[in-house]
């Protein structure tokens, strides 16, 4: 399968064969346990997207998995930016008309030279489309975060046994909530001279068919129904999902998060 790829890559690359680079780019920015998965299994079921999930997390993380990157962990370490040129942005066949991949906030550390390379060079694309993942409530993220970390299970394909109810901290959920809303606003910050879309976890689950519509407008992509082929699990009450959420609910009453107790 990888010597397939890198043929058929390289017979693009050389004129042999049709292919473009003249696509739209886009980048899905964010954190874990608002969508990203929902959202970019979506995107890259659509026939004229590809859509890549977490290739550059760390200089140590080399996305292997993926056939399209051919051998190129040490190209990827010793150069990331070349990486994404050549790997990622590469040509690809004439019907592919956006490709994008997703980066969480704190993925290619801005503090160590190879993610400052990553960051400075996504943000010298001006006509890099950013998709900027939110959730309104940032406790049911932080729930879901804990909850998937306990029971391994990051992506749900289908219906099992729910996980078991968890204890939160006042103090680690404050600095949470803070530590996302400074993080939504410096990255909203720093892409704000590029093309945006905001998508919001509540509306892309409450109607995913008429979100993708938006975002596909966006891209610039062809419509198309497209399905993720995850499942997304039963709602359940906070309360039932936190064991001390009567107590946190009345540690944050009167605070900037007392919106996010539902119940």
């Amino acid at each position: 399968m990888r010597g397939t790829h890198a043929l058929r890559h390289r017979a693009m690359d050389a004129g042999l064969l049709p292919g473009r680079d003249d696509y739209t780019r886009f980048l899905c920015i964010g954190y874990a346990r608002t969508g990203s998965t929902l959202l970019m299994r979506s995107l890259n079921n659509h026939s004229h997207i590809i859509g890549f999930g977490e290739i550059v997390k760390n200089i140590d993380r080399y996305p292997a998995h993926y056939h399209e990157f051919e051998n190129g962990e040490a190209l990827f370490q010793r150069d990331p930016v070349r990486f994404l040129q050549t790997r990622v942005f590469r040509r690809y066949p004439p019907a592919i008309e956006a490709v994008g991949f997703k980066i969480f906030y704190h993925h290619a550390p801005r503090d160590t030279a190879w993610g400052r390379a990553v960051w400075d060079y996504l943000l010298g694309q001006p006509d890099l489309r950013v998709l900027h993942l939110k959730r309104g409530n940032k406790l049911k993220t932080l729930l879901s975060e804990k909850q998937a970390g306990e029971t391994e299970e990051w992506i749900k394909y289908s219906a099992g046994t729910e996980p078991a109810a968890v204890h939160i901290d006042p103090v680690e959920a404050q600095r949470f909530f803070e530590r996302m809303a400074a993080w939504e606003a410096e990255y909203d910050a720093l892409f704000a001279g590029h093309p945006g879309c905001e998508v919001v976890y509540e509306a892309l689950t409450r109607d995913l068919p008429g979100q993708l519509r938006q975002i596909q407008t966006f891209l610039g992509v062809p419509q198309e129904d497209v399905h993720p082929g995850t499942e997304r699990r039963p709602r359940r009450a906070l309360s039932d999902q936190i064991v001390n959420y009567a107590a946190l609910k009345s540690h944050f009453q009167g605070t900037p998060w007392a919106e996010f107790f539902t119940e």
